[in-house]
């Protein structure tokens, strides 16, 4: 059984290397090569009115390409350069198309060399090789190999090298390739999962799993690294090195919660062959409850999950986000005619008289729709 048609992004970093200087040149180079691109394009639209056509753009980089002031753009490959047209003109879309919405935006803009972050390679300048080693323009670099090899076995779509402040390097690759998946689901059980602001996951079974709130633990050091920070001289070495500081402090955040969600998440698939979820609107819970929601990363941990679920045989099932799971009787199936205040943890049906606790019913009628859901599913294939 295997998991098809999905694009998905497994991430390696390369381990620290004397040859870490062309790497970064490189980038460095892809952003002059961004800001030529976006002159050209302003300087033609300046003088016509009209947006500059994009292979008329790419003729005109390769024609610079090849003078030889400008032979150092050559570390760049010809399918990176035409990447970064591309990437340009989906901001221009975005753009063209979030005005015309009238949703207050800004063009696509100069950006520091420096902090030009990365540059995308398609089907050629790129090799993985045996070892846990990839070969980028034929300087060769290692990486830690956490996928068994998977990575030199597997049709890749593009591989982006990206560089953060800390000057640290990691390779992004994407592909479509199936993974194998193990056989069957049985002998494990199904669970719903109802996501919560004082719990972070109510199963079904009335079990919790409490977030650790990485953030919330690492708040006092982020605030000493900002205020240092905002004692420095913006541009000065002492700011470069508070700024590196913030950034350290949020990366360890980001990485123990990580490390966290890889761990809840094997251990659930490992448990479950069926978990059901409800498809949340984050960007509305941010809106309303700000920083812990944004602590609990709920789209990042539903990411992960996916994955192992994939690697597992772990079939998730994702709920609409306006199933009244809170609202409705996981016993009788009435549905409250009006919407519960969050406030309201526990309540008693009043058609049939069972007490209940919200988010432990919430999950129990998330699993009962991902079984209806799933029914629907297997009665269409047999049809």
């Amino acid at each position: 059984m295997c998991y098809n048609d999905v694009m998905r992004t497994l991430t390696v970093k390369l381990y620290g290397s004397d040859d870490f200087g062309y790497l970064s040149d490189m980038i460095n180079i892809a952003g002059i090569i961004y800001n030529t691109a976006l002159t050209i394009i302003q300087d033609h639209y300046t003088e016509t009115g009209k947006l500059l056509d994009k292979y008329e753009l790419q003729k005109q980089l390769r024609n610079l390409r090849n003078v030889d002031e400008n032979r150092h753009w050559r570390y760049v490959g010809s399918q990176a350069v035409q990447e970064i047209t591309d990437r340009i003109y989906r901001a221009y879309r975005l753009f063209f198309t979030n005005r015309e919405n009238g949703v207050k935006c800004s063009p696509p803009r100069r950006r520091k060399v420096k902090k030009y972050k990365s540059v995308t390679y398609k089907q050629a300048g790129y090799r993985f090789l045996t070892g846990g080693r990839i070969s980028i323009n034929g300087h060769i670099y290692r990486y830690w190999d956490s996928y068994d090899g998977l990575l030199e076995r597997i049709k890749i779509k593009t591989i982006t090298v990206k560089r953060n402040i800390l000057g640290e390097f990691f390779v992004y690759v994407t592909t479509d390739s199936p993974v194998t998946m193990r056989e069957t689901r049985d002998g494990r059980g199904e669970v719903g999962m109802d996501f919560g602001l004082k719990m972070f996951l109510t199963l079904s079974d009335g079990s919790v799993i409490r977030s650790p709130e990485f953030f919330r633990q690492g708040v006092n050091e982020v605030r000493k690294a900002n205020r240092a920070l905002s004692r420095k001289v913006m541009g000065s070495n002492g700011y470069e090195r508070a700024l590196k500081a913030l950034y350290r402090r949020h990366q360890d955040i980001a990485n123990r919660r990580r490390d966290w969600f890889w761990k809840l998440s094997h251990e659930l698939c490992s448990r479950y062959g069926v978990i059901a979820i409800e498809d949340l609107n984050i960007k509305g819970m941010a809106r309303m409850w700000g920083r812990k929601v944004h602590d609990y990363a709920f789209s990042e941990f539903v990411e992960i999950l996916e994955w192992c679920a994939r690697k597992y045989g772990t079939r998730v099932i994702r709920i609409g986000r306006y199933y009244p799971s809170s609202q409705t009787c996981s016993a009788c199936g009435h549905v409250w005619p009006s919407t519960k205040d969050l406030s309201v943890r526990e309540w008693t049906c009043p058609e049939c008289g069972v007490y209940h606790d919200r988010d432990v019913n919430a999950a129990v009628n998330i699993l009962a729709e991902a079984k209806r859901i799933m029914n629907r599913m297997e009665q269409a294939k047999d049809a």
